[in-house]
């Protein structure tokens, strides 16, 4: 005997399970207002008794709250701050539109306990006490979390963007978020969907990030001596007592909290906190304004844990500079966390990686969550008309258009369709990037080419490169080919191949590019290099480990010739000076080398932030190989910038080192000796010798310390001189010291060979100076002594941003 399963009763079994979920769930909603007045209260606190469950009213007072079938019937708890709770028993027949009128509650000051000095310090003491007691036994969480953003110009909502998601919580691990769904307004795509509570703080925690800021919070353990807390009112609810409390900072330095707290006596738990970081939480230039407020209430839903009901955000920030000034950006968020499971294990899987958001890609396709499960905040009137309105047109470039005389050069929209159109014409069509290159020195005088970059397949990259110098009336020409290798054993390789035929410096600087002197080189100004002509490949393979460890081995084979000086100019139309190029020791440079440290491929910045780089690279090059020359160069550097005082703030006070060195052994030919940067004309940034212009140090051996400590603001801020603080001016002390070495015999060598001094540095080479930094936002000005000889230098450079 069998059931023979028709095609109806399929029907009816899919209908079935469809069905289920409107049956396992009864949605409420309506207002929370004052019995007396009639106003809407908003941000109330509504939760289902027993149970970790619950959500907030929104700014109109109009709530929702889905009670899952299991619990009814439930009995819904609503709170706020200076009324009665309203408790409400909830059955599956009951109305689904519950309003709720909240009596304002009276105060019991037989309840207040007054004891010497100011009592908010005894308060919060205990607040403390208690929270080191309970948070000693909260190891994890998981709760599910609604979360919407909205973004407003001066005149009206522009964008929202909304998401459900499960929040996670580990004590060692901290914070990671899934999101489950999301949707926005129509004119942002779903991927700049970035609404999530994971980024947002719980302001019960002892230190919070604020935009990169480390805040002490207001129950850190040592927040009585970071805050001054004063007993401000007595507000209660139900027939408790809540002391209104108010925070300020008592450290003017430090980034840290002001508003108000509210406590709740007996428990000594942190009811509600309205808070704003002080005037120390600021940005450099072209931020101007920078404004945060942050709301954020408590429960403990009957239990021992006090876990975050929500969080609201308001923020404004104004972007400003000249020629340039943008629409006040007004940031909005309003976050419900809800249905906590507390001390569970989590799943390994949410801390392999370091994203603290992902998404779960099964279920963000669709708003269905949003349709029909999510305990959302309902939308405000203008959020409404915003959804409604705000199409595919509304683009945020529009809504936040600048005005000033630069604004014209901002870059326009496409056309309807679209399509936009720089005018590059063919170039735009054919695939890869064409670049420029041109530069102008003594040798090749006026050199132009191009360069062309192309991923020809995957994990292939192809470079060529050509251009003329009408000096000695020689093509340059050359490229690269690479090719990237995934492993599976820890570690990534690439192998590549590179030829140049053309004009290469004689050494090589740590700074300087040899096209960053063309504008030096046509001001008549002494040329920073000499050069000579290399012809010849490279074999390489690279190895990328774990950690930012890399290395890369090759082999070069080169043939190495000189150049004579063909010009000499000047735009101002004085006579320079003649400054022959030195020839080098030509034949064939054949050698292995092997570069090999951490951060290899971060790039020189000119000192605008800290870098934290470590390289030492070997070359040999002996008769074995078929090379004219036999040496061994051995060459280390290490860049690396310290956090030293205020580490809390954005930007903290920072130590910048930059340590180089090279040895060698055997017979360096001329094109291989070291180098020390200094400045160029006035030119000095970070990592040269600053009193030393033009013509740098070199030698077979060399060594170089230059160290930094930027101030930032902290010396303004001191003596109250508030103009340089608004200004972003901040205060730097510098020093550097550096030797070259070259034998007597190899130095009278080179001179006898090709008439040509090396220039050393004799006794080690000291300074040190003082730099005002910030200058417009872009520059800083170096006040430079040198220490080793008499001799004062004021020079210029990019500013420290970071």
């Amino acid at each position: 005997m069998y059931l023979r399963i028709t095609r109806p009763v399929v029907l009816l079994a899919l209908m079935l399970s469809l069905s289920d979920p409107a049956y396992a769930q009864k949605t409420i909603s309506g207002t929370i207002t004052d019995a007396s007045s009639g106003e809407s209260l908003p941000s109330a606190n509504i939760s289902i008794e027993d149970t970790y469950r619950g959500t907030i009213s929104n700014r109109d007072g109009r709530y929702s709250l889905t009670i899952p079938d299991s619990l009814l019937p439930a009995t819904v708890v609503v709170r706020y701050l200076g009324y009665n709770t309203d408790k409400r028993t909830i059955e599956r027949s009951s109305n689904s539109t519950q309003d709720f009128r909240l009596e304002p509650s009276t105060l019991q000051m037989d309840e207040v306990v007054i004891t010497g000095g100011d009592p908010a310090i005894g308060i919060m003491r205990r607040v403390i006490e208690r929270k080191q007691q309970w948070r000693k036994r909260l190891d994890t969480y998981r709760a599910e979390a609604y979360t919407r953003q909205t973004i407003s110009n001066d005149t009206a909502i522009v964008m929202i963007s909304e998401s459900v998601s499960e929040a996670f919580w580990d004590k060692e691990q901290g914070h990671r978020e899934v999101l489950k769904s999301r949707r926005q307004t129509a004119n942002i795509a779903a991927s700049d969907n970035f609404a999530g509570v994971s980024y947002f703080p719980n302001l019960y925690d002892d230190n919070i990030e604020i935009a990169g800021f480390q805040l002490v919070g207001v129950t850190h353990p040592e927040a009585l001596t970071y805050y001054d807390f004063r007993l401000e009112d007595y507000r209660n609810i139900d027939d408790r007592v809540v002391y209104e409390i108010s925070v300020s900072p008592a450290r003017k330095l430090q980034p840290l909290f002001e508003g108000t707290i509210y406590v709740l006596d007996r428990e000594y738990a942190l009811l509600e906190v309205s808070l704003q970081p002080n005037d120390v939480v600021t940005f450099p230039q072209p931020v101007r304004d920078f404004n945060t407020f942050y709301e954020q209430q408590f429960n403990n839903y009957g239990k021992e844990f006090w876990l975050p009901v929500d969080m609201r955000i308001r923020g404004d920030i104004k972007i400003s500079m000249v020629g340039l000034d943008f629409p006040t950006i007004r940031f909005r968020q309003v976050s419900q966390i809800s249905n906590y499971e507390v001390n569970i294990p989590l799943p390994d899987s949410l801390y392999r990686k370091k994203e603290h958001i992902t998404v779960d890609t099964t279920t963000t396709g669709a708003d269905s969550l949003f349709v029909s499960a999510v305990k959302s905040v309902p939308l405000s009137r203008e959020e409404e008309v915003a959804y409604s309105s705000l199409d595919s047109t509304a683009t945020l470039e529009k809504a936040f258009k600048p005005s000033g005389f630069l604004a014209r050069f901002i870059d326009e929209e496409g056309d309807e369709n679209g399509n936009g159109d720089d005018g590059s014409g063919f170039l735009n069509r054919v695939p890869g990037s064409f670049s420029p290159v041109f530069r102008y020195n003594r040798v090749d005088e006026f050199y132009g080419g191009l360069k062309y970059d192309i991923g020809i397949a995957d994990r292939v990259e192809l470079n060529v490169r050509g251009g003329y110098s009408t000096g000695y009336r020689a093509w340059s020409y050359g490229g690269g080919l690479e090719y990237e290798l995934v492993n599976a054993k820890g570690f990534d390789q690439s192998i590549g191949l590179e030829y140049l035929a053309g004009t290469v410096p004689q050494q090589q600087s740590a700074i300087y590019g040899a096209y960053f002197t063309t504008v030096t080189n046509l001001l008549g100004e002494r040329d920073y290099y000499n050069y000579f002509r290399s012809e010849g490949y490279r074999v390489f393979t690279g190895l990328e480990f774990p950690r930012d460890l890399s290395a890369v081995v090759g082999f070069n084979s080169q043939e190495h010739s000189s150049l004579s000086q063909n010009t000499s100019y000047d735009l101002l139309g004085r006579s320079p000076r003649l400054q022959l190029n030195p020839d080098v020791e030509e034949g064939s440079l054949r050698s292995l080398d092997l570069r090999a440290g951490y951060n290899l491929d971060q790039g020189y910045n000119f000192g605008v932030t800290g870098i934290d780089k470590i390289a030492f690279s070997v070359e040999l090059s002996d008769d074995m190989l078929g090379s004219d020359f036999n040496f061994a160069r051995y060459t280390g550097s290490v860049q690396w910038s310290f956090p030293t005082f205020y580490q809390r703030r954005f930007l903290s006070n920072t130590l910048d080192l930059n340590l180089a060195a090279g040895t060698f052994s055997g017979r360096l030919p001329l094109q291989r000796l070291g180098l020390l940067d200094v400045s160029i004309d006035h030119f000095s940034p970070f990592g040269t010798l600053k009193t030393r212009q033009q013509t740098p140090y070199m030698g077979e051996q060399y060594l170089m310390l230059n160290a930094e400590h930027n101030f930032r603001t902290i010396p303004f801020e001191a003596l109250g001189l508030q103009k340089p603080v608004d200004w972003n001016w901040s205060l730097i002390i510098f020093g550097g010291a550096g030797k070259t070495w070259i034998s007597d015999t190899r130095k009278q060598a080179i001179l006898d060979r090709m008439g040509y001094l090396v220039p050393e540095t004799g006794d080690p080479h000291l300074e040190a100076g003082i730099s005002l930094n910030g200058i417009f936002g872009l520059f800083r000005i170096d006040l430079a002594r040198r220490l080793d000889q008499p001799a004062y230098l004021l020079n210029i450079s990019v500013a420290r941003i970071f």
